[in-house]
């Protein structure tokens, strides 16, 4: 997509960016000064930022009156206390579950409810005890299996299984337990053939699924690897590891809008996993969806107000929006990208440099390799022992066949970092060439 010219009179990316810089870093609270920094912004536009979050579809008191009205129906329940869970909760959820168990004390689904919030909650022996529960009742449980095949916890969820097993040497445990030892011994092949049996014998079961991607992938056979996570999450769409692992199976390969789709399905399953929010919101940073990255990582900073990464990240998400905002003619939207930046952030030196790198990387990819210059330019200004923005910029000079220009400041990275593989790599390129 061709770039928006930018007319003579307006000033430009890079004096924005000094302009901006200034500010941020001689004062503080100044809203005079602020107005000069950003004199070539249009007044201030309020804009309302669009959370992605999941919003619930009832309410806390829907679910307890749809509990109360139908107190042994186990479903009902049960929706009450995932609905707890999903509040975080805990104390109404257990009352909800033991309720549950007291109830239907030979329904393997009751301990497992039990067992699973138990392991939300990261309380491993008694959702263990619990698991083992389930699987006496009904060796062949398929939600216990399935938690337990996919890999969530640690060696209680293997102990319970080699339990099972042991109790039941024709079910499926025996043969999940078999399936995650050749995996983790890297006998791929052999337990990929024990998935496709297990799998004729137990059609029901998604984790046999899940684990037969599992090989596949430390294989390297991403394909299958992704089929096999895409069958896993058609069985059991509540599968998170199963979305885990194909969103991260799809970052690897930067096909970071996918992987971006991946971990928004592990939010939605799981407000509360942090983890999933940053690489949703990395996956969008990485490609180029500037907004949306904000809107994950704003979501993010509401379960964890101070996490380092994202401190970091979200303001650069924010001022690249501001320079393309104000590059596109659009400058009061760029005026609240860059509050927005401050008020995440005040400390721009910790951010800034990121930015412009981004920046560069970004320009240069669209073919503007002026403006990928000057970008990089400014992280030197900014920062002038810094490697990669010398590495950038020798790509960028390659890709205007100035190879002069790009030994030598591939050379300049190697000064300021002799470790930069990715600046060795090009001279070596270069020297071939």
């Amino acid at each position: 997509m061709a770039a928006t010219p930018v007319p003579k009179k307006e000033i430009s990316v890079i004096q924005l960016t000094g302009e901006l810089f200034d500010y941020t870093n001689k004062m503080k609270t100044s809203s005079r000064r602020l107005a000069h920094a950003t004199r070539y912004l249009a007044a201030p536009q309020k804009k309302a930022v669009a959370h992605i979050e999941s919003k619930a579809k009832y309410t806390t008191r829907d679910y307890e009156e749809a509990a109360e009205k139908a107190p042994y129906d186990v479903r009902t329940q049960r929706q009450l206390g995932m609905h707890y869970e999903q509040n975080h909760d805990w104390e109404n959820a257990k009352d909800v579950y033991m309720r549950v168990l007291a109830q239907n004390p030979l329904n393997p689904d009751a301990h497992f409810y039990l067992g699973n919030m138990y392991q939300n909650m990261g309380e491993m022996v008694k959702a263990r005890q619990s698991y083992e529960e389930a699987l006496a009742l009904d060796p062949s449980h398929r939600a216990t299996l399935d938690i337990l095949a996919s890999g969530r916890g640690t060696s209680e969820n293997t102990a319970v299984l080699e339990q099972s097993a042991a109790n039941n040497p024709d079910g499926p445990a025996q043969k999940l337990t078999l399936i995650k030892k050749k995996i983790n011994t890297g006998d791929y092949e052999d337990a990929i053939e024990l998935t496709v049996l297990a799998q004729e014998q137990f059609p029901d079961h998604g984790g046999f699924v899940f684990l037969q991607g599992r090989a596949y992938e430390d294989m390297g056979e991403i394909a299958r690897a992704k089929s096999s996570y895409q069958r896993s999450i058609k069985m059991d769409p509540r599968n998170e590891n199963a979305h885990l692992s194909l969103g991260h199976l799809y970052f690897n390969q930067g096909k970071y809008v996918y992987a971006a789709l991946s971990f928004s399905d592990v939010v939605y399953l799981n407000n509360y996993d942090v983890d999933a929010r940053y690489m949703q919101g990395l996956s969008y940073f990485n490609a180029n969806e500037w907004g949306r990255a904000a809107t994950a990582w704003e979501d993010l900073l509401h379960y964890s107000p101070q996490h380092p990464l994202v401190k970091i990240l979200l303001p650069q998400a924010y001022y690249i929006l501001a320079v393309e905002y104000n590059r596109l003619g659009k400058s009061s939207l760029g005026r609240t990208s860059f509050s927005k930046a401050l008020s995440v952030n005040n400390h721009s030196r910790s951010w800034l440099p990121g930015a412009m790198r981004t920046l560069g990387k970004y320009y240069r990819e669209k073919g503007m390799h002026k403006e990928s210059l000057a970008a990089y330019q400014e992280v030197v200004e900014l920062k002038p022992m810094d490697a990669e923005a010398y590495t950038g910029m020798g790509i960028t000079y390659w890709k205007m066949n100035e190879h002069q220009l790009a030994k030598a400041a591939w050379q300049r990275s190697l000064e300021l970092n002799p470790d930069s593989n990715e600046a060795r790599g090009w001279l070596m390129i270069a020297h071939q060439g």
